[in-house]
Order: structure tokens, then sequence, then C-alpha cells
């Protein structure tokens, strides 16, 4: 990408310092194409209040995604534009943070045409295979929360406090995998944790886990087949999709939940005494945009 300028500039306003990063070229963006690329910008502002300053950052970047199809095959090369705007005020626990993810699908060259938007309370987001994570940084007590999106149809899916496990099963392409994931929605507080079973486009099962715990009290999971415990890749590539999902909270006896025939069974679970489950809501209220 060549640029016509380049510019690095500090604006004083009122009680506020500006820092922009920006790239422009000789012509006006439209729509669809712009003559010399595509071009966001970034910038940092010193905010002075009362009795202190609040550090900004609002920082915007591209970035080009080849997407895999159910098939296996590349199905769609996607612009990514994500902007993460962050808040830090010395005193005040915590990082604020608000997200705008935009896909765009690139057609030739120059061209390029919505797909989705995402906005979220969020810090930072990264691609993982046909997954967009994104990451609201946990503070105090309060745990890390990841929002899992599929990455072509913008689609949220996952919400959780740990990495997702993965399970391999049968067949090629994206669609062998089953991924477990377990965690708080810290926008839905009181809410029990929610364990969640699907594949990267949609979520078959989710079930609440009541067991009396605070939010910060977060188990670890894993996957149980024939001997071994995984907690992020279990391989049952040669057999059907039937395993245990483990939970385990710190000094308490473990959570049994078993897969038989690619089927969380609830009723089966094995469940320390005050615990229990109750199924939950397949598909989360919230859709993409364009």
């Amino acid at each position: 990408m060549r640029f016509m300028t380049r510019c690095l500039f500090a604006v004083l306003i009122s009680s506020s310092i500006v820092l922009y990063s920006c790239s422009k070229s000789a012509n006006p963006e439209t729509p669809t194409r712009i003559a010399s690329g595509f071009h966001t910008e970034s910038s940092a502002d010193i905010r002075e209040e009362k009795n202190s300053w609040t550090y900004v950052t609002s920082n915007s970047s591209f970035q080009f995604a080849e997407v895999l199809g159910d098939k296996g095959i590349y199905e769609a090369v996607l612009l990514l534009e994500e902007n993460y705007r962050n808040e830090n005020t010395p005193g005040i626990e915590g990082m604020r943070g608000d997200a705008t993810v935009k896909a765009w699908t690139i057609g030739t060259a120059r061209q390029r045409e919505l797909r989705w938007t995402i906005n979220e309370k969020a810090n930072a987001g990264e691609v993982r295979e046909r997954f967009f994570r994104l990451a609201a940084w946990g503070c105090c007590d309060s745990p890390s929360v990841y929002t899992y999106y599929n990455v072509l149809s913008g689609k949220k899916l996952y919400i959780v406090n740990s990495d997702l496990l993965e399970i391999r099963g049968m067949g090629e392409g994206p669609l062998a995998a089953r991924f477990v994931g377990f965690g708080y929605d810290m926008n839905n507080p009181g809410h029990d944790p929610v364990l969640q079973y699907g594949t990267d486009k949609d979520v078959a099962q989710r079930f609440a886990l009541h067991s009396g715990k605070n939010y910060y009290d977060t188990p670890e999971v894993f996957g149980a087949a024939r001997n071994k415990l995984e907690k992020y890749h279990l391989d049952l590539s040669d057999s059907p999709l039937g395993f245990v999902i483990v939970v385990r909270y710190p000094g308490e006896a473990e959570i049994r939940i078993p897969v038989e025939n690619d089927l969380i069974y609830a009723e089966k679970a094995t469940l320390p005494k005050g615990y229990s489950i109750r199924p939950e809501p397949v598909a989360l209220t919230e859709s993409p945009t364009k």
C-alpha cells in the first residue's frame, strides 16, 4: 500500500492533549474503493479532569484474513477493520474498553463490501481460525471475559473466561471440530456460569451450572476420554464423539458431564452436593449489524 502523505501531529485543545497518527491518500475515500488503498486513524488523548488525568487510546488497524469454508477450502478473503478505545484513570481500577470490528469481503483488488459489524465492551481482539475473539480484560477479582464470534458471519457464539476446549471428531474440514466453553458473562451479573457446546458456526447446547460460587471463582475445564485428560485439544478423530466434560473448582469435588453421540446428557452428570445444572436458551440475543 503506497500512501501519498504520512503525518504525525499533536494538537492542544483546551485542557486535552491529543496525538494522531494517520495515513492519507491524494484521492478521497469512496464506500468501496480508494485509489491508493484503505486507510484508518489512531489517536491518544490525555483528558484532564478535576483531580486526575484519564489516558485514552483509540487504536485502529487493518488485517487481511483468508477464511476456510465448511469443506476445508478457502471461502473468502476478508479485510478486518478493528478499533479499540481504552480508557485508564490512575486510582480507578480497570481499563474501560469499547471495541468496534468491521469485516469487509474483498472482491477485486480494491473493491470491498461490508459483511458485518461487531460492537462490544472489550479491550482487544484477534482472529483464531474461523473465530474472531474479543477480550475484556479482568480487573481486581473479576475474571477476563472472552467472546467468540464466527468470523464469516459475525455471529456471537461463546462467552467464556478461558480458552475454548477443542475436540477433533471424525471427518474432514472445520465442521469435524467441536468446542466446549464455560464462563460468566460479566454483562449479566448474578447469572450462573454457562457451559456451552457446539461448532465454530453454531452453539448446539447451553447449560447453566449453579454452584453457589462467587463470580471470581473460575474453574478449570477439561475433556476426558480413553484415559486422557486434555485442557485445550482432545483428539477423537478415530472414534465417535463421546467424552466427559470435567469441571474443577479448587479444593472441590469435580463435576463430570457426559457427552454421548455428540450430545451433552446433563441428566447423567455427576455433581457435588448443592450443585445443579439446567438448560439455557441456545441462541444469544445479539446479531451482527452491517
